[in-house]
């Protein structure tokens, strides 16, 4: 089996949001902008996923005596990218959108409403974004982000977001198909115990697609055993699979009941090799 890399396109907003090198608050006579809201409250994480190395694994369940099979791990990122890919494709853009923003300043407009106004350029495009921050109180602020292609589409509503201004919890509605735009995905986050925790999920929510109510959720709690979970749920067959792994040390499990028909783990080692759990 040839070497295979997977290497998804939400990875770019990572890459592009940690190349920031301006404080995203500032301080003016009209008061203190919002802060820019969080990456993790918008982008999907595939530490331990996005590249591997299958040049002598095997993905059957069987395999010769005394040789080892790697279903169970195989198994688990196969599925994570199939539906990651599908999502990345659409999410290119406005993820570089989110990440170019924190290289510029905003500019206050009145009535609690700041103006981030900028254009980048994406695999030899240009774009134009306005990305705006509406305080709403004290705890939450309201974003909205308007782009335009040169040369191309006009000016769309791609997302808009409600989130609180501690990073703790964030609610985001995604739009896809620049000519036609319609809803796509939403995005909901919560933080959990820890800076270092929480949950992100994305759902599918287009209007009369086969796929409306499917989603993928990302988890980081520390502390156990496994400290990484996906959960996939595929809302046709009202079915759940879940993948559960440590990071660092590779080794996992994963349950499927439509699948293996039953409700037991099915485990891999920290070589990724099927083992019992």
């Amino acid at each position: 089996m040839k070497k295979i890399s997977y290497v998804f396109v939400l990875l770019l907003g990572v890459t592009l949001m940690q190349s920031c090198v301006k404080d995203p608050i500032v301080d003016t006579q009209e008061g203190v902008a919002p802060k820019l809201p969080p990456q993790e409250t918008f982008v999907m994480p595939f530490n331990g996923f996005e590249s591997a190395d299958t040049t002598k694994l095997s993905g059957g369940r069987r395999g010769p005596r005394n040789v080892p099979t790697y279903f169970n791990w195989f198994y688990s990122v196969s599925n994570v990218v199939v539906w990651n890919t599908v999502v990345g494709l659409n999410m290119v853009i406005p993820i570089a959108s989110f990440g170019e923003a924190f290289n510029h300043d905003p500019v206050y407009q009145g009535n609690g409403i700041w103006l981030w106004s900028y254009s980048y350029t994406l695999d030899g495009k240009t774009y134009e974004a306005e990305l705006t921050g509406a305080i709403i109180n004290e705890s939450e602020t309201k974003w909205d982000m308007n782009i335009a292609q040169v040369g191309g589409f006009s000016k769309v509503h791609w997302y808009s977001g409600i989130i609180a201004n501690d990073g703790s919890k964030a609610q985001w509605t995604v739009n896809h198909q620049p000519n036609n735009p319609r809803p796509y995905l939403s995005i909901d986050f919560t933080r959990g115990a820890s800076e270092d925790e929480g949950t992100l999920r994305y759902t599918n929510i287009i209007p009369g697609d086969q796929g409306n109510g499917d989603y993928i959720e990302f988890s980081v709690e520390e502390g156990g055993p496994y400290n990484r979970t996906y959960q996939v749920f595929d809302a046709s067959k009202s079915n759940l699979l879940q993948i559960e792994w440590h990071e660092p040390n590779k080794n996992g499990r994963v349950k499927n009941p439509h699948q293996f028909e039953d409700d037991n783990w099915r485990c891999w080692n920290e070589n990724f090799a099927d083992t019992d759990c």
